[in-house]
């Protein structure tokens, strides 16, 4: 779960440290607080204004990109929102990390999957679901939980820290997503898709080719999950 913030007093915090003197990390804080309050087209204009004082620091500029495009899905963007992250990833510019991105396309196409899985729509399902583990091969193998890590929380203030770029506080603090378990959830969810639309096979397959891959602790946790009825 997300931390509980007073997202009034960020904001309140925020537009005054604006008012005061323009900034980065004021239009920032302006558009996290308005994220947290669910106005997104506000937090997405504050977004846009923050990007003007980035001096064209291009972790600084795709740390707001990925945060419009999170922002962008919440209000049921969905397929821009991933459309955006995915074209973004596959550039070939060096000035682009494609980590961060790819760790963001996948957590939102496994969203977009299980609302699919959730109405019924198994083969729409599946396809996020497949999506999102050929995203996931670009940084399965790094502690991305541990890694990706943006700003601190300093009192009732959002203090941002840009000198290493990271992601995971962000993701975390703003929407409740767990990072350390993506790998894990996106494995199952495309089993369980395929076991809803009959497709057993496919899903045994899938299971044990995945199993092949991975470490003791995490095959004894897909072991138990596979077993358990669905």
């Amino acid at each position: 779960m997300a931390q509980k913030l007073d997202w009034d007093s960020a904001l309140r915090d925020a537009i005054k440290s604006i008012t005061i003197q323009p900034s980065l990390t004021g239009f920032i804080s302006k558009g996290i607080s308005l994220c947290g309050k669910k106005r997104i087209r506000e937090a997405m204009t504050a977004f846009d204004i923050a990007s003007t004082f980035t001096n064209g620091d291009s972790k600084t500029n795709l740390l707001i990109f990925l945060i419009k495009s999170i922002a962008l899905f919440s209000a049921n963007e969905h397929r821009d929102a991933i459309m955006r992250i995915k074209e973004l990833a596959s550039t070939s510019s060096s000035d682009v990390d494609p980590i961060p991105c790819c760790i963001v396309e996948a957590y939102l196409r496994v969203q977009a999957g299980i609302i699919a899985l959730n109405c019924k729509r198994y083969n729409e399902a599946i396809d996020q679901f497949t999506a999102a583990v050929n995203a996931s091969k670009f940084f399965v193998k790094i502690e991305i939980h541990s890694k990706y890590e943006v700003f601190t929380e300093v009192g009732q203030y959002i203090q941002l820290e840009f000198t290493e770029f990271t992601l995971n506080c962000v993701i975390w603090q703003l929407f409740g997503w767990d990072l350390k378990s993506l790998w894990q959830t996106t494995i199952q969810q495309r089993c369980l898709a395929l076991l809803r639309a009959n497709r057993h096979g496919e899903a045994l397959e899938f299971f044990h080719s995945v199993m092949e891959k991975s470490d003791e602790i995490t095959k004894a946790s897909l072991r138990a999950w596979f077993s358990a009825p669905k």
